[in-house]
This record gives structure tokens, C-alpha cells and sequence, in this order.
């Protein structure tokens, strides 16, 4: 497809990259292994990848060279990226975005084992006195990018960052989880526009940082 070339990647879509991938002269077989969507070809085995109706040997040994690559590429350690090893680092992942907002809302940031971060998600955001994550949502982006390291954030409208009855139980609940899924959750923080606090730490002062570009 000479358009990979022509304009870039980014100009085509997940079925014409497949196919680019695959080698295959139309889209249905690309179409067919991305029926479920990229998160789930993402986790596919060797097997539920040959049981997949006209993918061969080769097809899938492409998908899955290509799928650790970028699984690679992205927890590979890189010198532009910063060691988030204190509260304070982890705040400033999320201040700018978070610090003036009038609704709660639940983030996650991916880490890999150098604490350097992946990618920092949304995972839910609520009303002005609530919003409700089981352990279950806050932990998928971690089990989907295969993170071995967490920090959970998220947002008080009321300018309090002290945790609430309900967010010493929420953490309570993850801490389990996560000591099933074994992956390591880092710290948890509340931030508020007066401050945050940390798990780990006890309340700090406001973040002063430049907003980050990029969270995703």
C-alpha cells in the first residue's frame, strides 16, 4: 500500500496497517482478526490467532512479532523520560489537567519497572461529590498495556484534598487487587486545587508545573 509511504502511518486506518502487515491483497482478513477490536488482538494467543478463518502460519507469526514490538517500543526505558519516583513527580503527570476541574474524575498512570510512565488514562469521571471505579476498571488499562507498575489519581472538587471514608476503602479494595493481579501500585493521590495527597507522603502543596502535553 503505497499510501503508507505517500502520507504515513497515521493516515491510515487499524484494517489498511493490518493489511499492510498481513501482506494480504484486501481488508477481510484484516477486518476479521480486529472483529473484536485492537485490545483484544492485542491479548490474542498463537492459538485464537491460527483458529482465525484464513490466517496461516505466517499471518500469525507477523501479528504477534509486531504486537511484542510494540509492546516493547512502548515500556522500552528512554532517557526523555523522567523516573516518576516521588509524589510530587506524580502529581505533576496529572496537575494541569486536573487541578481546576468541577467533577471528579479517576486516572491511572501506567508505569513500567524503571517507574517511567507509559501512558496516563482516564478510566472515570463522576459528578462534583462522586465517582464510582471498581477495582476491576481501575486495574484494565494496566492488565491491557501489561504494566507492572500503578499510581491511581483522582480529582476532589471540593478544594480538600484529604481522602474521604470512601477513598480509604477504594484504596483498601485496590491494594488487594492488585496484590492478586501482581502488579505494583506506586501510591494513590487526591489532588485539589489547594494541594494533594499522597498515600505514601501525607498531604502536599500544589504542583507547580507547566501542564504536560500528550496524557492520553
Amino acid at each position: 500500500m503505497a499510501r503508507i509511504l505517500s502520507e504515513g502511518p497515521s493516515a491510515l486506518c487499524d484494517t489498511e496497517l493490518l493489511s499492510v502487515l498481513l501482506g494480504a491483497h484486501d481488508d477481510l482478513l484484516a477486518a476479521r482478526l480486529l472483529l473484536r477490536g485492537l485490545p483484544s488482538l492485542s491479548r490474542a494467543t498463537p492459538g485464537e490467532l491460527l483458529f482465525t478463518r484464513g490466517v496461516s502460519r505466517r499471518h500469525a507469526e507477523r501479528v504477534l512479532a509486531a504486537l511484542e514490538l510494540g509492546r516493547r517500543v512502548v515500556l522500552a526505558p528512554s532517557p526523555d523520560r523522567p523516573r516518576l519516583v516521588h509524589a510530587a513527580d506524580l502529581a505533576g503527570v496529572l496537575w494541569g489537567r486536573l487541578f481546576a476541574l468541577r467533577h471528579e474524575e479517576f486516572w491511572v498512570i501506567l508505569l513500567n519497572a524503571r517507574l517511567q510512565e507509559i501512558e496516563s488514562i482516564r478510566v472515570a469521571a463522576g459528578g462534583i461529590t462522586q465517582c464510582s471505579v471498581s477495582p476491576r476498571e481501575a486495574f484494565a488499562p494496566a492488565l491491557i498495556h501489561q504494566a507492572p507498575a500503578v499510581a491511581f489519581v483522582h480529582k476532589h472538587p471540593s478544594g480538600d484534598p484529604a481522602p474521604s471514608g470512601e477513598d480509604q476503602r477504594m484504596q483498601m479494595l485496590l491494594e488487594e487487587a492488585a496484590h492478586t493481579l501482581g502488579v505494583r501500585v506506586i501510591d494513590h493521590l487526591v489532588i485539589a486545587e489547594t494541594g494533594f495527597h499522597s498515600a505514601l507522603q501525607g498531604r502536599c502543596p500544589p504542583v507547580s508545573l507547566v501542564p504536560r502535553e500528550g496524557v492520553g
